[in-house]
């Protein structure tokens, strides 16, 4: 077996490195600017005791007129009594806190989000369309529970 020293293994995978790297940067470089990030994760209690708490999932994109944007909800909200058949549903409330830049209206569109496990009354749609007027528009999610964080998306005028 031929041993090679330490710094030539180093030079050959540092060369590697920086062929991946600019090969990414390359075919990157044509791409569409990324104006934010289109989905974002909050963790949560539930509203009802029994379900302690998990994570909503919230993936915004512009809605569709340019008048709205869209926002859905992947909720994941756990309970240890989960063993058998759970008698209660696990849900929370969201908020999205909106702002249009461009016509400086504000607002508060509010949603109940109930875990993919429950199909009972509180289940709603796992989406929600804000009107906000056209423009751009900053919208921040926030759940009526203690929740951390609060994720704020930019959202481009369309």
């Amino acid at each position: 077996m031929k041993k090679r020293p330490i710094s030539t293994r180093a030079v050959v995978v540092t060369g590697a490195l920086t062929a991946v790297v600019t090969v990414g940067g390359t075919v990157n470089a044509g791409a569409q600017p990324m104006y934010f990030s289109p989905e974002q994760r909050i963790h949560t209690l539930g509203e009802v005791p029994q379900c302690l708490g998990g994570t909503v999932d919230v993936r915004v994109t512009s809605g569709y007129t340019p008048e709205e944007i869209h926002a859905d909800f992947t909720t994941h909200l756990y309970s240890p009594a989960w063993i058998g058949l759970a008698d209660y549903e696990c849900y929370v409330t969201m908020y999205a806190d909106w702002h249009n830049h461009e016509t400086g209206v504000r607002g508060t569109a509010e949603h109940r989000v109930a875990s993919w496990r429950f199909q009972g009354p509180n289940v709603t749609n796992p989406y929600l369309d804000i009107d906000t007027g056209a423009g751009p528009v900053t919208v921040t999610f926030r759940t009526n529970t203690p929740h951390t964080p609060s994720p704020t998306f930019e959202v481009p005028a369309r």
